[in-house]
């Protein structure tokens, strides 16, 4: 009589993290929509209808995009954005408002908004619009050339430090403020590394 094999363990490779999107809008109604077509997608979509809520929200939970309305009661999205931006710098916000004509979209560029979306909205179109932000979010490529940790440590720098002045068009005190160290400190950096611009 043959032995029974036991089966062989099956190898699972973990899935990607579920992207995260918070979605600020005083209307149920486009809370409601925005969790049924993300949630479609695989987001793990998080609504908040009190503006006033989303400072501590934003501080307390991680989120890959943000989806904000412009015209609420008691913080409205002009005055909630660069709030958000300050809080999260690299976290895209895609404002979603029936208010919008050129000038205005310019001003809300201007604050640090992604992208705007005109209500009423065609779902892929915001679909869409949260794609291209996640695929736009800066990623650092490096490659290492060296297993010395402090080697690897002087190349992540460099790459960290050149990308920071890079995006604050060479202003070091944007610069050390988006890195979240001091200018001197970053002064340091630059004559250590040997960064010349």
């Amino acid at each position: 009589m043959p032995k029974a094999h036991a089966p062989l363990p099956v190898a699972r490779v973990p899935a990607a993290p579920a992207r995260r999107v918070l979605v600020i809008d005083d209307d149920p109604k486009i809370l409601r929509i925005c969790e049924r077509l993300f949630s479609h997608h695989a987001f793990v979509v998080t609504t908040v209808r009190d503006s006033t809520q989303v400072v501590s929200l934003l501080r307390a939970q991680p989120f890959d995009v943000t989806l904000l309305d412009v015209k609420m009661p008691g913080l409205e999205g002009t005055d909630l954005l660069p709030l958000l931006k300050k809080i999260k710098p690299d976290m895209p916000v895609i404002l979603v408002t029936a208010y919008s004509d050129e000038a205005s979209v310019a001003y809300y560029h201007s604050l640090g908004a992604f992208a705007v979306v005109g209500k009423p909205f065609n779902h892929e179109v915001l679909q869409d619009t949260v794609d291209r932000a996640l695929d736009t979010q800066e990623r650092i490529p490096i490659t290492l050339t060296t297993f010395s940790l402090r080697e690897g440590r002087d190349q992540l720098y460099r790459k960290l430090i050149l990308g920071a002045l890079r995006k604050t068009q060479w202003n070091q005190v944007k610069a050390a403020e988006l890195l979240g160290v001091s200018r001197y400190c970053l002064i340091r950096w630059i004559k250590k590394l040997g960064i010349s611009y």
